[in-house]
């Protein structure tokens, strides 16, 4: 399968950043801040230099605190112009105890966006995952699961609701394939292999490809700019 230059970057992103998983463990936010970083390096290809960045990455960086409508809101990635909080970019690697936790994790993010959009912040949610996901005890890769459609339904749905100030601007969905004897991420995922329906592969291959999402949020970044500027 054929991929694009930024495709390549995602998946070296996201082959380093389970090796952070391997060597330090799924809790540790060093996975997170390579990932961060990668996201911040692509909007910077979309944005001009005027713009910038707050949230941690492998070498820099510090936490984000947002003022939203009902409350400040720790984020992973703030984009900035002229004093302005223009956009936020929320980024979910998903290692341990997904299905567990998929349901809280929602709805606590259908709270988050709603708080920060109602406060004309655009949204972006960058999801990812692997392909087979690893099932974790005590820290510890215990057996691994294959990833089904319902693993990511609500949020192809939640995407379908993009009117609505409960769901993001833009949204992305990566998934990778996980090598389970290699332990090791080794390609972006075909997804004319998995058992999707037409119209979830069709989603995840347009408005929820990681090629769509960068160029629109940063044109939606853009937008909100120029708004600020003419009141």
């Amino acid at each position: 399968m054929t991929i694009s230059s930024l495709e390549r970057r995602f998946l070296d992103a996201m082959q380093q950043s389970y090796q952070k998983v391997l060597e330090r463990g799924p809790r540790s936010n060093e996975k997170t801040k390579i990932l961060h970083g990668w996201v911040q390096d692509e909007l910077r290809r979309e944005l001009d230099d005027e713009y910038a960045f707050i949230g941690q990455t492998p070498t820099s960086g510090t936490e984000a605190t947002v003022s939203g409508m009902y409350y400040d809101k720790r984020v992973d990635i703030l984009i900035t112009r002229d004093g302005q909080e223009l956009g936020v970019v929320s980024v979910k690697f998903v290692i341990s105890s997904y299905r567990k936790n998929a349901i809280n994790y929602f709805e606590q993010q259908i709270g988050e966006i709603a708080n920060l959009r109602r406060k004309n912040i655009v949204y972006g949610n960058l999801f990812c995952v692997t392909n087979p996901m690893p099932r974790l005890s005590a820290g510890k890769i215990t057996g691994f699961e294959r990833l089904t459609e319902r693993d990511i339904q609500h949020y192809i749905r939640l995407r379908d609701d993009y009117e609505h100030v409960h769901s993001p601007d833009e949204m992305a969905i990566g998934i990778v394939d996980l090598d389970t004897e290699q332990n090791a991420i080794t390609a972006i995922t075909d997804l004319s292999t998995l058992d999707f329906s037409d119209a979830s592969v069709y989603a995840l291959r347009t408005t929820l490809s990681v090629s769509h999402f960068f160029k629109e949020m940063a044109d939606g970044i853009a937008r909100r700019h120029r708004r600020y500027r003419l009141t």
